[in-house]
């Protein structure tokens, strides 16, 4: 059986002395009367297949409380499990609110049992504003995590500005990359961070390549552009460009000669680093929509082909398209289209639906990149624009020395991923 899924908002503020405090809600109804620890809970709601999750969060909690959320950007900070197996998606939000007039929607129930009197009880019969330590003890246990994903975001300076910056999670990936504690395939860490492609070239070389991704944006866009140095000092302060992503290709003369998860040895002062955008960056937006995101279900590598679509060429920079395929079910392929268009920086939304043949890919169980992943019976593949394009522009443009991310193994970024925070 599918686990349920629900989506919730957690308010936080300051209090006068610069504490912050969290909003909780208590449950109405004879079963938590008299209970109080670990009792409490975020304002939530279940949601359905299909549903997008954040509208769902609105909805409930203006249900639960009696008064829409307060305007402000939202965060999501990750979809976390309960015990019980079930799923809330969450987002942050910092606001003050009202609490002590709460008028929440009701549900009806026989009490006493067996009595054959129906009574009506509110969903929640009181809020309260709650500092962190103090939430921890009243928040059901299996919403603790979302306290710690909220400290993430606070510590990083997100609650004050409305969040420029996703540097917690991005940091603490990056920092696993380095010390070689992750290596693999980066689609599941840091989500609601941009993920980049990442490509190193001579100097001499980097105008025509800075060329070609701004003639061909969907599958190359820049998302910031490192003229010398190894920092990506906009999107992601005190990075190393040479050790934070998971492995690295070294390409001599085009040729692909060498991989390490370390790029120190083979960097160069003349060399140039382009980041571009990765459709990683949205998948975080598809999960809480009840999307399936196969390759992160099956925890391999996403698929990526090489078509018979060609980019417009800059200086020697020329080759196909290379596109990523994700299986949806065909009565969610629309909405997928338009969840990710929202996204133009991390290709936005996919360039073929169906017949791989329409883009002269004879075979999903053969990617030029990446894993080949189960495609259900009532799925369609579905094709979206791939940072790894350049890479084969790279091959035909055969510069003596360029470096490269490995596909799929991207360099994470503090920049949030969902439009609203941009």
């Amino acid at each position: 059986m599918a686990s349920k899924r629900s989506a919730g908002l957690i308010l936080h503020r300051r209090n006068a002395a610069g504490e912050i405090e969290v909003l909780l809600v208590h449950p109405g109804g004879p079963f938590w009367a008299r209970k109080d620890e670990h009792s409490w809970s975020i304002p939530k709601g279940e949601f359905a297949e299909g549903e997008d999750a954040e509208t769902v969060a609105l909805r409930e909690f203006e249900e639960e409380l009696g008064s829409p959320p307060p305007a402000g950007s939202r965060v999501f900070l990750g979809e976390f499990g309960e015990p019980s197996r079930k799923k809330i998606s969450a987002w942050a939000l910092e606001a003050d609110f009202d609490a002590t007039h709460v008028t929440s929607n009701t549900f009806e129930l026989e009490w006493p049992p067996r009595s054959g009197r129906v009574q009506e009880f509110p969903e929640v019969d009181k809020a309260a504003w709650w500092m962190i330590d103090e939430a921890r003890a009243k928040l059901h246990k299996g919403q603790a995590p979302l306290l710690d994903a909220l400290a993430n975001v606070l510590d990083d300076g997100r609650g004050e500005n409305g969040g420029a910056t996703r540097a917690g999670p991005a940091r603490e990936a990056r920092l696993a990359i380095r010390t070689g504690e992750h290596t693999g395939p980066t689609a599941h860490l840091a989500p609601g961070c941009v993920q980049a492609n990442l490509v190193v070239l001579p100097r001499a070389l980097a105008a025509d390549f800075i060329a070609f991704a701004e003639r061909n944006p969907k599958p190359c866009p820049i998302v910031e552009v490192i003229e010398c140095g190894t920092e990506a000092v906009s999107s992601a302060p005190g990075s190393d460009l040479r050790t934070d992503a998971p492995r690295y290709r070294l390409l001599a003369d085009g040729v692909h000669t060498d991989s390490a998860t370390d790029a120190t040895a083979w960097w160069r002062d003349d060399l140039v680093s382009v980041l571009l955008g990765c459709s990683f960056s949205f998948e975080a937006a598809l999960m809480r929509a009840g999307l399936p995101v196969r390759h992160i279900e099956q925890n391999c590598n996403v698929p990526m082909y090489i078509t018979d679509q060609q980019c417009e060429p800059a200086g020697e920079f020329e080759g196909p398209l290379v596109v990523s395929m994700r299986p949806m079910p065909s009565d969610m392929v629309d909405q997928a289209r338009w969840i990710t268009e929202a996204y133009p920086q991390a290709h936005g939304g996919p360039v073929h639906a169906g017949d791989p043949a329409g883009l002269g890919i004879s075979d999903l169980n053969a990617p030029d990149f990446g894993d080949s992943v189960d495609i259900h019976d009532d799925e369609v593949p579905v094709f979206w624009a791939c940072g790894v394009t350049p890479q084969v522009a790279l091959a035909n443009a055969a510069p003596d020395l360029a470096i490269v991310h490995e596909p799929g193994h991207m360099f994470i970024t503090d920049l949030p991923a969902d439009p609203i925070f941009r």
